[in-house]
């Protein structure tokens, strides 16, 4: 049966050898014929392609060269005006840190303000009530005045009395006085305070006026640079959509480059092959006369394996009565021995 296997393995081998070669044999003219015009239109395909692609790839790396130099273009013209916008730019921040400060500055002479107006105030009332305690002391005095004259005191505990009435009389006019004179101070400190309020105020105009025509002049300034930036990045972007076109046509010649020079190798190997077939018809008679002697080998061999395969299954069937014999006898002598065994153990 293995030879068998290997005798049919070459038949069928040699067998399909035969048949192309006889195909081949018989369909040679039309083979040439449409294979020679598939090659040659390969040919001129293949020649085509290599020109697209060579001129296409030319185009693009000219425009890419175009396109270098115009972004270097766009680049020098673009200069200026970025370098007038971050001026402009820097002056608008610069404009705005003034402002800050400016504020501050407001907020610090407001506080200064608010601080004089509770001095004012502090400054006045301690000085009513200095004057307000002294009122208080002459009230007294005279009290006491007035009482040692009316129970007839003596003479010098009354010129003393006197005395001391004068003094807190001074001593409130002098607290009246200094009442005026802490009042004119405390106003003239707040009106300082008040004055430089305003002042600081008026150069936090004056800044943030400067801050708004710096940003306006800023925003300008970015609209116009940002304007022309965008009309280069277009004009940019317009070439690198030609490159990129170019090179996607450039891809599809290459693509269809090979689909023609696949075609050309594919038709190459047919002509070929046939070329072969058509000038060795003494190979096809060989393998003609081969694949005969091999169809009778095998045939006997086939042969063979039926005769030993019958001769094995008549084999197996006269040994099958044998074998059931042998089992008959060897399950008979069991029974026996067991029957014997089972007596002995009775008997005992």
């Amino acid at each position: 049966r293995t030879r068998l296997k290997e005798l049919t393995g070459t038949l069928d081998v040699d067998s399909a050898t035969l048949a192309r070669r006889e195909e081949v044999a018989a369909n040679y003219d039309s083979i040439v014929s449409v294979q020679s015009a598939i090659i040659a239109d390969a040919v001129n395909e293949i020649a085509k392609q290599q020109a697209t692609v060579e001129r296409l790839e030319s185009e693009a790396t000219a425009l890419g060269e175009q396109l270098d130099q115009l972004r270097d273009q766009h680049e020098r013209e673009l200069r200026p005006y970025k370098q007038i916008m971050e001026t402009a730019r820097g002056r608008s921040e610069e404009a705005n840190r003034a402002v800050g400060e400016a504020k501050r500055a407001v907020r610090a002479a407001e506080s200064q303000a608010k601080d004089a107006a509770e001095r004012r105030e502090q400054s006045i009332a301690s000085a009513n009530r200095a004057v307000d305690s002294s009122q208080t002391r002459l009230r007294k005095v005279q009290d006491e005045l007035k009482r040692a004259q009316s129970s007839n005191a003596d003479a010098s505990a009354i010129r003393q009395l006197h005395d001391e009435v004068t003094t807190e009389l001074a001593h409130v006019e002098s607290a009246r006085s200094e009442v005026g004179v802490v009042t004119r101070e405390a106003q003239a400190a707040v009106d300082a305070a008040q004055t430089h309020l305003w002042t600081q105020k008026q150069s936090l105009e004056e800044a943030q006026r400067e801050a708004d025509d710096a940003k306006h002049e800023y925003d300008e300034r970015k609209s116009e640079y940002d304007e022309l930036l965008a009309k280069a990045q277009d004009e940019e972007k317009q070439l690198e959509e030609r490159i990129a076109a170019l090179r996607s046509d450039a891809d599809d010649a290459k693509a269809a480059h090979d689909e023609a020079a696949e075609r050309h190798d594919a038709a190459r190997v047919l002509l070929d092959e046939a070329e072969n077939v058509h000038a060795t018809p003494e190979e096809t008679m060989r393998l003609r006369r081969s694949v005969a002697q091999q169809q009778i080998a095998v045939s006997e061999q086939q042969a063979a394996v039926d005769s030993l395969a019958e001769g094995e299954r008549s084999l197996r069937s006269r040994t099958r009565g044998v074998r059931l014999a042998l089992l008959a006898a060897v399950v008979g002598v069991i029974a026996l021995i067991v029957i014997i065994v089972v007596l002995v153990l009775t008997a005992q």
